[in-house]
């Protein structure tokens, strides 16, 4: 192991619940163009006053939420996150909508999602946390859970190659020192390059690959 490395993962869950009431200020603080990246995750979303169905995987405390809205106000949003502190914010932060808003505190990796049922699946600066193989499958499990025509936007950490390298050696490095076991319950950063992501993305079975917003290591993209 590299000697200057040095590791004290969190479960995410706990990760999550102890930081909640400063993760917006962190994310202001460190999104490039915050505003603007948070306002366009639902620019791929067409206006509609149907009462639309859409999935947020990851939700945190809601900060892409109130594009959404702004673009379909009568969407019923189903937002799952491991954390009960960050959905007691999100909870709070839409109580005017909170009849359109259900929360599910639990993996979206194992939680079953139902099939073609969403018209929109979004997730938000959570991606980075999975290695290649659980990716794909996560990315198949919600390219079935969109109906027919239905899109996936997806905004995250995505790094140059040359880094990415560089944190899943860490990673692997990291593994074999502690065995975790349940590595994907883990608050531990691997982001990807944008070429690994679209292949990832294509291997699950999307096709239509669009690039919406692209800041420094900071990127939205959307595919169906």
């Amino acid at each position: 192991m590299s000697e200057h490395l040095e590791y004290n993962y969190e479960e995410m869950a706990s990760f999550f619940n102890e930081r909640a009431k400063g993760y917006e200020n962190h994310m202001k603080e460190t999104v490039n163009s915050f505003d603007l990246y948070y306002g366009l995750v639902s620019e791929p979303i067409m206006p509609s006053a149907e009462p639309m169905e859409i999935l947020d995987l990851g939700c945190g405390t809601g900060l892409e939420i109130r594009g959404i809205l702004e673009k379909t106000p009568n969407a019923r949003i189903t937002c799952i996150d491991m954390s009960e502190e960050m959905l007691k914010i999100l909870l709070d932060n839409y109580s005017a909508n909170r009849d359109q808003i259900t929360v599910v505190k639990d993996s979206y990796l194992t939680v079953p999602f139902e099939k073609q049922k969403y018209d929109y699946v979004v997730s938000v600066m959570t991606m980075h946390h999975f290695l290649e193989k659980d990716k794909v499958k996560l990315y198949e499990k919600i390219r079935t859970a969109l109906k027919p025509g239905g899109k996936y936007i997806e905004g995250d950490y995505v790094v140059e190659e040359s880094k990415a390298v560089e944190l899943l050696k860490e990673y692997k490095e990291a593994y074999e020192k502690y065995g975790l076991e349940t590595a994907s319950l883990y608050h531990i950063d691997i982001p990807f390059s944008m070429e690994m992501q679209k292949k990832l993305l294509m291997e699950a079975g999307f096709t239509n690959f669009q690039l919406i917003f692209k800041e420094g290591e900071h990127n939205i993209y959307s595919v169906s």
